[in-house]
C-alpha cells in the first residue's frame, strides 16, 4: 500500500484524488471448479451466485463460511452454468469495468437479443429481451423483463439508474420466469449481483477520467468486524460526459450521479446466516434529449445528431415552481432502499426469508419536443414505494435424485404522481396561448406468488424438470383528477374517479436436459409465461381511457446445448426459440373526440417470435481468450390492427371531425433489431518479473430498428444498424495491487441512436455515445 497515495471525497463534503489504480480480480471459484484447485486456492467449495444455481436443479448446496479466492482464470468462472439448461449470458465484474460497462444502457454492447431503450426524454428505461417488452411512458407498470438487484426485484426502471457500480456478475436470463423466485415475467429478468463482505480486510478506489469532462470514483472497504460478521461499504460518483450542445453551443448532457452501498454478513452458526443490506443513490443529472428529425411547426430537421434544444415559458415554469431563466431539461430523483435476508440449513434442505423496501421520490423536468419552442414540455413527480417478502425453501444436497423447491413471494407498491405537460401549440385560442395539463393519481398494487419446482434423475445424466407458478396481480388506479389551465381563467378540473384490474394466472415449466458426457450437455423447455395489465395513465380526457389494458402470456419452445472441450480451453453454446405471443402488450393510439389522437397501451392479439443464440469462447494459447456473441430475433404481427395515427390527422384536416383510421398490421414485421453481434479479443503478457501488459479489441454490432405503428410519419421510427469498435490497454502490478488502463469506446465515432419517439407532431431520437478516450487509474489493499 506504501506505493499508492490516495485520499478520497465523498459527496457528502469528501473529495476523491488518487495517484495510483489496481485491478485486482477477487472472486469466488464456481462450484464446479476441480476440488483440487479449490482447496489449492484455500478456499471452501460453494456454488456460483445468481439465478443460474438456483435453476440447475432447484437447489444450491448449503452455505459455508466465505474466504477470499483469487479467479484462477476467465474460464473457471460459470463453469457451474455450463450444466444448468438455459441460455443466460453471464459476465464478470471485471469484464464489466474492462469493457466500460457502467451504464444500463451499455449491456446492449455485452447481450445478444437485448434492448434497453431510454423513454423519450426520461430516466426510464424499457427493457426488450427477444423481443418480448413494453415502452412504458407512464413508468406505472410492470416491465416484462425484470431487473434484481442482490436477489431484489426493481419494477420502476428508474431506480436502476445508479447501481451499476462494486459489481460480482450479471446475468442476462431469457424465457419466462417466476418459478424459482420473484415475480412471473414473459421476457426474462436481468440478475446483478453485487460484491460481498469479505472475512479479510480489503480497500480499493478506482479514477476514470474521459473526454468531455467525464469522471467517475469508484470505491469500497470490507472486512471482518469479528470472526462471524463481515461489511462492505462502496460508493461511486458520476459527473460531465455531456456530449450534446444546443443551437448557440451551450453543452448539455452532464451527469451528476452520486450512490452509496452497505453490506452486512452475520454467519450465526453453521447453519444459519443473516445478511443485511442498503443503499442510496441521487441523480440530478441533465435529463437524456433528442435531435428532431420532422414535425410539423417548420423546425429543421436536425443534421448535428448531437444537437438538441430546449424551451420552457414562464408560465409553465411558474406552474411547476421552477426558475425559467435557462432552466435545462434535468433530474432530480432520490432513490434508497434496505433488505434483510435470513438463511436457516437443515439436513434435508434450506429455508430462506428475505424482505426488502424500495422507494423512489422523482422529479423530472422534460422537454419532449427537443427543440427551442416554449411548449411541450413534461415535468413528473412521482413518488413510488414496493415491499416485498420473499419465503422459499428448497433441498441442498446435489447428489439427490429428487431436486426440489417452493416458495412464496409477496410484492407491494404504492405510487403517488402528478405530471404537467405543456400543449399550448395545440390549443391556442386562450390568452397568452397558455394551456396546460395536469394529471394526478394514486396506484395501489399487491402481487402474490406461489411457485414450486422439481427436478428428477430418470437415467444418468437425464433428468426432467417441472415447474408451477400461480400469480394474483391487484392493482388500483386511485382518484384520477386531470385539471386543465387555460388562459387566465379559472382551471377546469375533471375527477375520473377509479379503475381496477385483477388477474390470476398459472404459469408453467417442462424440460428436460441431458448431460451427455461430463462436457457436452443438451436441453429442451417448453414454457408459459404471464404478464399482468395495467393503466395508460397519461392525458386522460374521458373516462374509456382508463380502461385497463389486458394482461399478456407466452408460450415458448426452446432447445439447445452446451460444449467445453480441452479442459474449458474451448467452449460453445448454443440455443434455437420460438415464442407464440398472444395479448402482447405495446404502445398504441386511439382517438378521443374533441381532442384527438393520444397514446395509450394496446394488446396484439397474435404473433410470434423466433431466433437463435449462440456464444463461442476459444484461449488457443496462454494469455489469449477470443470470444464471440451472437443473437438473431424476427417478430410477425399475426393479428393486429392499430390507429394509423398520421392519417387519422390528415382525416380531421378534410372533415373537421376525429374519426379513426386504422391500418392492418397481419404479417408485418414488428420491426426488431433482428441481429446483434458483440465479441473480444484479449491478450496478457508478463512484462520484466512482476508487471502484466493486457491488450482487448472488442465490438458490438446492432441491426437497423423499426416500429411499424409509425410508419405514418414516412417511416422515420428506423434506428439505422451500427458498428461499434472499443480497445484498452492495462499496465498492472498484480503484487503491488495497482493497474493504468487507457482505452477508448466507439473509436471510429460512429453516431447512432439508442432510441426514438413521438410527442404531439415531433419525432426525435435519442443519440447515442460518441468517441469516449479515457484512463482509469485503481488501487486495491
Amino acid at each position: 500500500m506504501s506505493s499508492c497515495l490516495f485520499f478520497v471525497k465523498s459527496r457528502l463534503g469528501l473529495a476523491a484524488s488518487v495517484s495510483c489504480i489496481a485491478i485486482m480480480q477477487v472472486s469466488s471459484v464456481s462450484a464446479a471448479t476441480p476440488v483440487a484447485v479449490q482447496k489449492a486456492a484455500g478456499t471452501h467449495i460453494r456454488p456460483a451466485s445468481g439465478q443460474g444455481a438456483q435453476k440447475a436443479h432447484g437447489t444450491i448446496p448449503p452455505a459455508t463460511p466465505e474466504s477470499i479466492k483469487v479467479s484462477v482464470g476467465r474460464a473457471v468462472r460459470f463453469r457451474h452454468e455450463q450444466h444448468v439448461p438455459d441460455s443466460a449470458t453471464h459476465i464478470t465484474g471485471k469484464e464489466l469495468m474492462e469493457r466500460n460497462v457502467r451504464a444500463m444502457t451499455d449491456l446492449i454492447r455485452v447481450a445478444p437479443n437485448l434492448s434497453i431503450q431510454p423513454s423519450n426524454g426520461s430516466a426510464g428505461l424499457n427493457f426488450m429481451l427477444r423481443g418480448v417488452g413494453m415502452a412504458d411512458l407512464t413508468q406505472n407498470n410492470i416491465p416484462s423483463v425484470m431487473p434484481y438487484v442482490d436477489g431484489v426485484a426493481l419494477p420502476v426502471t428508474v431506480m436502476t439508474s445508479a447501481i451499476m457500480y462494486d459489481m460480482d456478475n450479471v446475468s442476462v436470463n431469457p424465457g419466462q420466469s417466476g418459478f424459482t423466485h420473484g415475480m412471473t415475467t414473459t421476457g426474462g429478468e436481468i440478475n446483478f449481483h453485487t460484491a460481498d463482505p469479505t472475512p479479510q480486510f480489503h480497500a480499493g478506489v478506482t479514477e476514470d477520467i474521459a473526454s468531455y469532462g467525464r469522471n467517475r470514483v469508484e470505491g469500497f472497504i470490507s472486512g471482518p468486524i469479528s470472526r462471524s460478521v463481515s461489511y462492505r461499504i462502496s460508493g461511486m460518483s458520476m459527473t460531465g460526459g455531456g456530449f450534446q450542445h444546443n443551437s448557440q453551443g451551450v453543452g448539455y448532457g452532464n451527469a451528476d450521479i452520486g450512490a452509496l452501498r452497505g453490506k452486512l454478513k452475520w454467519q450465526i452458526d453453521d447453519t444459519m446466516r443473516l445478511d443485511i443490506g442498503g443503499h442510496w443513490s441521487t441523480d440530478q443529472s441533465d435529463a437524456p434529449a433528442g435531435a428532431v428529425m420532422v414535425n410539423s411547426y417548420g423546425v429543421p430537421a436536425s443534421t448535428d445528431l448531437m444537437q438538441t434544444n430546449w424551451g420552457l415559458s414562464r408560465q409553465f415554469a411558474n406552474a411547476i415552481g421552477v426558475n425559467p431563466a435557462n432552466q435545462k431539461p434535468r433530474e432530480n430523483n432520490l432513490s434508497w432502499g434496505a433488505n434483510v435476508r435470513f438463511t436457516k440449513d437443515f439436513s434435508w434442505g434450506r429455508l430462506s426469508s428475505t424482505s426488502a423496501y424500495e422507494m423512489l421520490d422523482e422529479h423530472e423536468l422534460s422537454d419532449q419536443t427537443s427543440t427551442a419552442l416554449a411548449y411541450g414540455n413534461m415535468y413528473r413527480n412521482n413518488q413510488t414505494n414496493f415491499f416485498s417478502q420473499e419465503i422459499k425453501l428448497e433441498s441442498v444436497n446435489p447428489s439427490d435424485r429428487l431436486q426440489w423447491a417452493v416458495g412464496l413471494y409477496y410484492n407491494r407498491g404504492r405510487t403517488h404522481d402528478n405530471f404537467w405537460y405543456d400543449m399550448s401549440d395545440r390549443y391556442a385560442s386562450s390568452d397568452n396561448g397558455k394551456y396546460f395539463y395536469k394529471t394526478d393519481y394514486g396506484q395501489d398494487e399487491q402481487t402474490f406468488n406461489q411457485y414450486a419446482q422439481l427436478s428428477y434423475r430418470l437415467v444418468r445424466g437425464l433428468r426432467l424438470i417441472g415447474a408451477i407458478s400461480h400469480e394474483s396481480d391487484d392493482r388500483q388506479l386511485l382518484n384520477l383528477v386531470g385539471t386543465t389551465y387555460e388562459g387566465t381563467g379559472a382551471p377546469k378540473v375533471q375527477s375520473f374517479g377509479s379503475s381496477g384490474a385483477l388477474a390470476n394466472q398459472f404459469s408453467g415449466r417442462v424440460g428436460l436436459e441431458y448431460q451427455i458426457t461430463p462436457d457436452i450437455m443438451t436441453y429442451v423447455d417448453f414454457r408459459r409465461g404471464f404478464k399482468p395489465g395495467g393503466f395508460s395513465a397519461n392525458m386522460t380526457s374521458v373516462s374509456a381511457q382508463l380502461r385497463p389494458f389486458k394482461p399478456e402470456q407466452v408460450l415458448s419452445y426452446e432447445g439447445g446445448f452446451k460444449t467445453s472441450f480441452m479442459h474449458d480451453r474451448i467452449r460453445f453454446n448454443a440455443a434455437g426459440f420460438y415464442y407464440d405471443y398472444r395479448d402482447q402488450q405495446l404502445l398504441g393510439t386511439i382517438v378521443v373526440p374533441q381532442y384527438g389522437t393520444e397514446g395509450t397501451y394496446v394488446n396484439a392479439p397474435r404473433s410470434y417470435i423466433y431466433g437463435a443464440e449462440f456464444n463461442a469462447m476459444v484461449r488457443p494459447f496462454r494469455g489469449m481468450t477470443l470470444t464471440q456473441n451472437f443473437g438473431y430475433q424476427h417478430g410477425v404481427y399475426s393479428q393486429y390492427q392499430g390507429v394509423n395515427k398520421s392519417a387519422t390527422t390528415d382525416l380531421y384536416n378534410a372533415t373537421g371531425r376525429w374519426t379513426a383510421v386504422n391500418t392492418n398490421y397481419n404479417g408485418a414485421s414488428m420491426g426488431l433489431a433482428n441481429l446483434t453481434l458483440s465479441g473480444a479479443a484479449t491478450y496478457t503478457w508478463k512484462v520484466l518479473r512482476n508487471y502484466r501488459m493486457t491488450f482487448d479489441v472488442d465490438y458490438s454490432y446492432r441491426g437497423a430498428q423499426t416500429q411499424p405503428q409509425y410508419i405514418g410519419y414516412g417511416g422515420y421510427y428506423r434506428a439505422p444498424a451500427y458498428f461499434l469498435v472499443n480497445s484498452f490497454l492495462t499496465f498492472s502490478a498484480p503484487q503491488q495491487h495497482w493497474s493504468v488502463t487507457v482505452y477508448g469506446q466507439n473509436l471510429a465515432d460512429r453516431h447512432y441512436w439508442l432510441s426514438g419517439g413521438t410527442q404531439s407532431t415531433f419525432y426525435s431520437v435519442i443519440p447515442g455515445n460518441p468517441r469516449f478516450v479515457g484512463a482509469r487509474i485503481n488501487c486495491t489493499y
